[in-house]
């Protein structure tokens, strides 16, 4: 079995550059071929479109005096852009990261500012951060599962991941 493909902040795949490359060839082949053909034809009508829905993600960590008001930078959430494994459904912790595990869809970096959208089918879906070589989330379930983001048809879940490790 192969590792999940890693994918940029922007949902798309480290190969994106030469594919879009390839598909803007390709769009304007077709173009050129649908204009030399078609003199007279009327388009097709659009028909409804699909919404896209997914996770958009923000990962942060929340500096050791995050909650006195009297220390700097309280209250500054800073960007955390760490690994985030994306599960399918819930996960029971454990510490190693797993590249086989069976729940395991991808493994996304975010960008600097610590976001990425992810495009997901509609369903449940664990996030959880990868911090010096172990999985990390500071928030469960009752059945003692990592939490859960819920995505649904034709809308973005905005989910916010924190470090509070440091923490007072």
């Amino acid at each position: 079995m192969t590792p999940p493909p890693q994918i940029d902040a922007d949902g798309r795949g480290r190969d994106s550059t030469r594919a879009a490359a390839r598909r803007r060839a390709w769009d304007g082949a077709l173009v050129l071929l649908a204009a030399a053909g078609c003199t007279g034809c009327t388009p097709a009508p659009a028909g409804p479109r699909q919404a896209a829905q997914g996770i958009d993600v923000r990962v942060v960590k929340l500096p050791r005096a995050f909650t006195d008001p009297g220390e700097p930078g309280a209250g500054v959430q800073q960007p955390l852009p760490v690994p985030v494994h994306v599960f399918r459904g819930r996960v029971q912790p454990f510490e190693k990261p797993d590249p086989h595990h069976p729940a395991l869809l991808r493994i996304v970096q975010p960008d600097g500012a610590g976001r990425f959208r992810l495009p997901l089918p509609p369903g449940e879906y664990t996030l959880v951060l990868e911090l010096d070589g172990r999985l990390y989330l500071n928030n469960w379930l009752e059945d003692g599962s990592w939490a859960t983001a819920t995505v649904r048809p034709g809308q973005w879940t905005h989910y916010v991941i924190e470090d509070v490790l440091e923490t007072d």
